[in-house]
């Protein structure tokens, strides 16, 4: 569930993000405002999708069952077939 979200006014003091946010305006033509807030959105959506590491290792393991599952196509290939006697790529 979302934070209240305060209404006071914000004032930004770091020198290098005014600094940023500036140059973003110039170079986008957006309005300093515009910049901000497009800034927060891809902060929130980014972290709207921030997984934990178990939920990376389900989707992980679940990619490696899809790919298991494949079929078998072809000659499978192995070290003899790659690599000459010094172990370079023939």
């Amino acid at each position: 569930m979302p934070q209240q979200i305060m209404t006071k006014p914000i004032q930004i003091r770091n020198e290098d993000v005014v600094r940023d946010v500036r140059e973003a305006a110039a170079l986008t033509g957006l309005s300093i405002t515009k910049v901000v807030a497009e800034g927060a959105r891809l902060v929130a959506e980014r972290a709207r999708h921030v997984r934990s590491p178990e939920e990376r290792r389900r989707e992980v393991d679940r990619i490696i069952a899809e790919f298991r599952a494949l079929p078998k196509t072809g000659q499978t290939l192995t070290d003899d077939d790659l690599y000459d006697e010094y172990g370079l790529p023939k």
